[in-house]
């Protein structure tokens, strides 16, 4: 028994083993100022998943289904032609690298058709001068790959999701990193952060990872908002004050699979002495049975340790089939050539008996192959 322990690998390693599969997410992201909900957002994301069996190799396609902006679907002429824009990101294949994190997008030309095509439409239906002065600006994000991965990059759900929870903890099962995030939309903040993970599986057999933080980002609010990228505490007389801002995150993945059920984020920003912003986000995973869980992948990790024993690497006794101890006998041989025609012919007679003995040493070698040397 493991008394409810987590199971790693080696070394604290968690990993991610979920099958191919395809899954429905719900996200929603709440903006409040002083405690009271300026903003709200939610929307329903498909997921696919699709396990290449390759090395832990692992590949996504995202799908996002209808957006609702404070419980409405009827936004202004700015929010429309923004959420056409965005939509041509979708489905957004995607692969990913061991720890959890996007490796690289795998359909950036669909999108870019996508995009220009949902450009005609909008220059089509929608006229005037924010109008003129948006094009250009979403075109720069489109049509410009490394723009465009940090657009991506910049969304709640894709910075939440992917992210690199699949690591090595050490013994204290935390590890501390710099976490960045788009608290003021495109303008992100800087974190130091601690990533733990829960000795023991949850009550409801979920593998608990929480990871908080404070910022050390040394600019200011203002600075943050007008997109400064440095701060001016070092080249300035005046009192400036660095922002303050914390951030708590927490994970559920499922036991057999390590596969994200559910992501819960608070990231509080003081803004000035009166005002406090509050960023609530939430992601789910929405089964369609309250008792689904995914397939456990531990018996194939037990089988793959049982080969390895057996295959470990510098052993004499590993079975290379590429160079066999022996063959199956060809029942057509050819028959021996002969240099020229004997003088003579001798003839033997050899009674085997009614049994044929088998040599037992030969076994005795087969069997010995698949055992290891102590």
């Amino acid at each position: 028994m493991n008394d409810g322990k987590i199971l790693f690998d080696s070394n604290f390693n968690l990993d991610l083993g979920v099958s191919s599969q395809s899954r429905t997410y719900g996200f929603s992201y709440e903006n409040f100022e002083n405690n009271v909900l300026k903003t709200q957002l939610f929307y329903e994301l498909e997921v696919t998943i699709i396990d290449t069996s390759d090395a832990g190799n692992y590949f996504f396609e995202i799908d996002r289904k209808t957006i609702y902006i404070n419980n409405k679907t009827d936004f202004s002429q700015i929010e429309k032609v923004a959420d056409i824009a965005a939509q041509s990101i979708f489905p957004l294949k995607i692969k990913i690298k061991k720890d959890g994190q996007i490796d690289y997008i795998l359909n950036r030309e669909q999108i870019k058709d996508r995009y220009l095509s949902a450009r005609k439409r909008i220059l089509e239906y929608y006229k005037g001068d924010k109008i003129d002065v948006i094009i250009p600006r979403i075109d720069s994000l489109f049509l410009n790959d490394n723009l465009l991965d940090k657009f991506i990059s910049k969304n709640w759900f894709f910075h939440l999701y992917f992210k690199p929870l699949y690591a090595d903890y050490t013994d204290k099962l935390a590890k501390k990193y710099v976490w960045k995030s788009p608290v003021f939309g495109n303008q992100i903040i800087e974190y130091d952060v601690v990533q733990t993970i829960q000795e023991r599986y949850s009550d409801d057999d979920k593998v608990i990872i929480k990871i908080c933080g404070i910022s050390i980002d040394e600019r200011t609010v203002d600075e943050i908002i007008e997109k400064f990228t440095y701060s001016k505490l070092k080249y300035s007389e005046a009192e400036l004050t660095p922002v303050e801002s914390k951030m708590n995150v927490g994970y559920k993945l499922y036991k057999e699979d390590r596969s994200i059920f559910s992501i819960t984020g608070t990231f509080e920003t003081k803004i000035n002495e009166t005002k406090q912003q509050k960023v609530q986000l939430e992601i789910y995973h929405l089964s369609n049975s309250s008792s689904y869980r995914p397939l456990d992948d531990s018996i194939q990790k037990q089988n793959f340790k049982i080969f390895q024993s057996w295959q470990t690497a510098g052993d004499e006794d590993i079975i290379d089939i590429s160079k066999r101890k022996w063959q199956v006998p060809n029942p057509n041989p050819e028959p021996p050539k002969i240099l020229g025609t004997p003088k003579e012919k001798i003839e033997f007679f050899v009674d085997v008996g009614s049994e044929i003995k088998i040599n037992s040493s030969f076994w005795d070698w087969i069997i010995s192959i698949f055992k290891k040397r102590k």
